[in-house]
């Protein structure tokens, strides 16, 4: 079983190296990279002081969010009933997919609604996913371009069977969603990654790694209403790619009771 000491030494004798990806082409390329420096598998980093701990990597070029897991709303169902009363046609429907393939996707606040009219709202023992059509930014640009504006968008949704206002909110128990979060995150070793292609394959570079200990669910509410924390969906109608709690990259420390630099 490899030690913590272990994983420092190991991270700083490859910091100033270009990794070649062992899973090119694939989404998780950078984090099976690292799992294969550290000599374990899928995903399930072992250290004796520590128990289990979660690796997070993040592509430094990719943007300031961090995937911390994926956990879907209840009611059981719950994403196939929101891409049918609120989602859209899919970009690539009658094309890649079948003309009836809708999207749904958002990435959502609590502190605000999104051009859409979405938000979280967290409430005393629930999460919500929640929408509000008088929030509806009805003359923006529809960014998909189905529809001419989001207004247009609405039109449509009001028309829909089942109608929104049955299917909303979904939501996520908010103790089980502590608890969930305890168990995958209480001690999490999180690297940053330059990233190159040289002929084609990606090569990956380990700029700064932490761990972090003592995950505390009771900061998830000012992570959440600071905007730091968000939900993100992203689904089609034959293929869920999976509803993720996300944090900024420079705020995921702030979750934790205990840090340490590992460079």
């Amino acid at each position: 079983m490899i030690t913590l000491e272990q994983v420092r030494e190991t991270l700083h004798e490859n910091r100033d190296k270009w990794l070649l990806g062992t899973h090119q082409g694939n989404d998780g390329n950078q984090g099976n990279t690292l799992e294969g420096l550290l000599g374990v598998e899928e995903n399930n980093l072992q250290l004796p002081d520590l128990g289990d701990i979660e690796l997070k990597t993040q592509k430094v070029e990719t943007g300031s969010f961090v995937t911390l897991f994926h956990k879907e709303p209840k009611p059981r169902a719950s994403i196939p009933r929101l891409l049918k009363c609120l989602g859209w046609q899919h970009r690539d429907a009658g094309k890649s997919y079948p003309k009836d393939e809708m999207s749904f996707r958002s990435t959502t606040y609590a502190h605000r609604f999104s051009d859409r009219g979405f938000s979280i709202d967290l409430v005393k023992d629930r999460i919500e996913f929640i929408f509000d059509p008088n929030r509806v930014n009805l003359q923006a640009k529809d960014i998909t371009g189905v529809f001419e504006c989001y207004g247009d968008w609405l039109s449509s949704v009001e028309s829909r069977v089942p109608h929104y206002s049955s299917v909303l909110p979904v939501y996520w128990d908010r103790v089980e969603f502590d608890k969930y979060c305890m168990t995958k995150l209480n001690n999490t070793l999180m690297c940053n990654l330059e990233t190159k292609k040289i002929q084609g394959k990606e090569y990956f570079r380990v700029v700064e790694a932490s761990i972090y200990n003592n995950f505390k669910s009771e900061r998830l509410n000012n992570l959440f209403t600071s905007g730091d924390v968000v939900i993100d969906f992203d689904a089609r109608t034959r293929h869920n790619h999976g509803t993720k709690l996300r944090v900024k990259n420079d705020k995921l420390g702030s979750m934790f009771e205990f840090s340490s630099k590992v460079f």
